[in-house]
């Protein structure tokens, strides 16, 4: 299993989701819309508005998962500030509804709505 964080400019998010969304059997996607500071050019720092997407995925998804949020957070060429991605192995995952373990935990499960649907 697998955790990945994405860092990407905050106007490009519905694009990166967009392209996550065409994934099969894409779980979810947490996202969190910060208050980022980074380095430019000349040293200083900058706020640029950003945004974290965080993806727990099986094994199976991950290459697929980092493709498409490299190819969608790009901006033209690329360019400084267009984000980061990082992959973390996942260590252990419980599904707070069933119960279910490990790889069972982060895929889509067969049971679906709840309280708020």
């Amino acid at each position: 299993m697998k955790e990945i964080k994405a860092y990407v400019r905050e106007v490009m998010l519905e694009q990166v989701i967009s392209a996550l969304a065409d994934i099969d059997d894409i779980p979810g996607i947490a996202v969190v819309h910060l208050r980022e500071y980074g380095h430019v050019q000349d040293g200083s720092l900058r706020r640029v508005k950003m945004a974290k997407l965080e993806i727990d995925v099986p094994e199976s998804l991950a290459t697929t998962v980092v493709d498409a949020i490299l190819a969608s957070a790009r901006t033209g060429d690329g360019h400084p500030g267009d984000g980061k991605v990082f992959i973390s192995d996942l260590r252990e995952a419980i599904r707070i509804s069933d119960g279910q373990r490990n790889e069972g935990a982060v895929q889509i499960s067969s049971k679906s709505g709840g309280p708020d649907e």
